[in-house]
């Protein structure tokens, strides 16, 4: 019997336009991306900063079989709403993280570029963990970051790893593939 999964993500008309499907009973999720390459940059990201700047990664770049709802119109003009199971785009399985939220008025969500919200310091403190790990993250707003338990403590990490949020990397990354019109492949 296959898994069931249920939709937590909202497909987005900008950023990497991943998805996200929590896995029912489980303290993990499948986050996908529109192609194989962003996906595999992705995973390689975030599995290369987890456990102590990102959640844990807990698969291989793949494929998973996921509900899609249709409404179809039966014969006597009424409508029915009918679930199939469909294959979901590229991604993997990763650790659920808490979203992360400012409360502060003073920086509405932009903490890491805001020296009087109370939560700069340790947002900086993040992203200079992220930096000696031979990353450059970029994409510093509220959505972005979550909390991950580690033993009895809650840690903040970083939760977007598609490639518009990450500049400059050490070499060992993945390319990630690009059409004449710059594109993602």
């Amino acid at each position: 019997m296959p898994t069931k999964f249920s939709y937590v993500g909202k497909f987005s008309d900008s950023g990497s336009k991943n998805s996200f499907y929590k896995v029912k009973g489980k303290s993990y999720g499948f986050k996908s991306f529109p192609n194989k390459s962003l996906a595999t940059f992705a995973h390689a990201v975030q599995d290369h900063l987890s456990p102590w700047c990102a959640p844990k990664v807990c698969s291989p770049v793949c494929k998973i079989r996921v509900p899609n709802y249709f409404i179809q119109q039966d014969k006597k003009g009424g409508i029915k709403h009918i679930e199939m199971m469909v294959l979901s785009d590229w991604g993997y399985l990763t650790e659920i993280a808490t979203p992360y939220n400012c409360y502060s008025e003073d920086c509405d969500g932009d903490c890491a570029n805001c020296s009087y919200c109370p939560n700069f310091y340790m947002i900086q403190d993040l992203l200079g963990n992220i930096s000696d790990n031979g990353v450059e993250y970029m994409d510093c707003h509220e959505g972005n970051f979550g909390y991950v338990k580690r033993g009895k403590s809650k840690v903040l990490v970083a939760i977007d790893f598609g490639r518009e949020s990450i500049g400059e990397t050490d070499e060992g990354f993945p390319e990630v593939e690009y059409d004449e019109d710059y594109n993602y492949v």
